[in-house]
């Protein structure tokens, strides 16, 4: 085999090269898609053995400033195409961008109605202010159809986060005690 100015053969693929770069090429596909983890990697739905810090850390919280930042910033609206003004649409009309304020977020979700594809004029509120139970938000992070609690109507793109594993409990259950502690 003659080389060309110098350059080396190329490499011998071995089984063994081969299955490491298959790990590798994985752990990278992984690593970028937000699924929910914190910084220890553990997975917020693996909460039922192994609780993330941060989904411990939920148990404690109740007010909008905290979820923003430890729930819906990392999980909503993080992805380019999801619940941020990137390109001028966030989804379902819905922005969760670090810049919002609490009282833009408030305003976006309580009282509004449900506008994603499927369930428009349905009559289907995003947050209804003491009721989290009457919430629809509540049925699109905690459905039954992944391992979730509750039933009810699912936009086109189905539950949220979308092609993500259901947030911990813990955070379900804060969203769900925030919502309960807002004046009806």
């Amino acid at each position: 085999m003659s080389r060309i100015c110098g350059s080396m053969p190329p490499p011998e693929k071995s089984p063994r090269m081969i299955v490491k770069l298959a790990l590798l090429l994985a752990l990278a596909a992984a690593a970028a898609c937000d699924t929910g983890t914190d910084s220890s990697g553990v997975p917020d739905a693996a909460v039922s053995v192994d609780a993330s810090a941060i989904c411990l850390e939920a148990i404690e919280h109740d007010d909008l400033e905290w979820i923003h930042q430890n729930v819906f910033l990392p999980q909503c609206g993080s992805f380019r195409t999801c619940h941020t003004d990137f390109m001028g649409q966030p989804a379902a009309g819905l922005n969760l961008d670090a810049e919002r304020t609490e009282a833009q977020i408030l305003a976006d979700l309580v009282g509004q109605p449900c506008v994603s594809d499927g369930l428009d004029g349905l009559g289907l509120t995003r947050v209804v202010a003491g009721d989290a139970a009457g919430s629809h938000l509540m049925v699109l992070i905690d459905h039954v159809s992944r391992g979730g609690r509750l039933d009810g109507l699912l936009p086109d793109k189905g539950t949220m986060p979308v092609n993500n594993p259901l947030i911990c409990i813990q955070k379900r259950d804060t969203i769900a005690r925030w919502i309960d502690s807002l004046p009806p």
